[in-house]
């Protein structure tokens, strides 16, 4: 009888402790050092010649084409350069017109363990779980909608996110023109792993890359600046 008493004093304790010891004591909470990116709408480099929309195509008068930047006489070419990616394409009110495919991207480099102080005396591996990452649109005087923005992270060497070092951390929702939203990243589901593998040594830095691919028709005008922040915590 003793036994059975003491036993069942000894699984309430049990029961207590582990509500008591939340596994979250061990967690150094912390904010992420946020990271601002801008956009000009100049980085897009529409050819002089596009300053607004050019039909091409079938219908394209008063001769058919569909090399943008080579047309025929008498519609001028629009000055392309080596590298600019102009087709014929379909807008969105489905006639074709000279389209500019551009992707602009920004890399910034980040360090915990030199800019969070709570991580500073932090060595070794360290495990960075991950509460919530937000954006928040401060300035957006572009003319034109931006796609989805992804996020990207990649070790300190690597600023391109195609390069096969760079991995896809999170997606910032399509924006509108003028608009100047603020709300959660949509994470990737291997999120956190990507971020363990950029931080498992503290004081190693890593690449924050945001990309984008805009298409556009005509020279579009204005910029976008946003900041990235979020909260995270850290376990020794």
């Amino acid at each position: 009888m003793r036994r059975l008493v003491f036993a069942s004093l000894l699984a309430v304790v049990s029961g207590a402790c582990d509500k008591i010891i939340s596994p979250d004591v061990a967690q150094i909470p912390f904010d992420l050092p946020p990271r601002s990116y801008s956009f000009n709408s100049s980085a897009l480099g529409v050819p002089a010649g596009l300053s607004g929309d050019v039909p091409c195509g079938a219908s394209a008068a008063p001769v058919p084409f569909t090399d943008c930047c080579n047309p025929p006489a008498p519609v001028p070419a629009p000055g392309c350069s080596p590298n600019q990616q102009v087709a014929c394409e379909q807008n969105e009110s489905g006639t074709e017109v000279c389209t500019v495919t551009a992707t602009v991207s920004q890399s910034q480099m980040m360090n915990l363990g030199q800019e969070v102080s709570q991580l500073s005396g932090l060595a070794g591996v360290v495990s960075i779980s991950i509460k919530k990452i937000s954006y928040t649109v401060t300035v957006n005087t572009l003319d034109i909608n931006l796609p989805d923005i992804g996020l990207y992270l990649a070790p300190s060497g690597v600023s391109d996110k195609d390069d096969p070092n760079a991995k896809k951390f999170g997606t910032l929702p399509a924006i509108a023109a003028g608009d100047m939203p603020m709300g959660d990243v949509i994470l990737e589901g291997d999120a956190k792993t990507t971020l363990a593998n950029r931080t498992s040594d503290i004081r190693s830095p890593f690449n924050f890359i945001a990309a984008t691919t805009v298409k556009v028709s005509h020279a579009p005008t204005g910029r976008i600046d946003m900041t990235i922040t979020g909260q995270l915590a850290a376990s020794p």
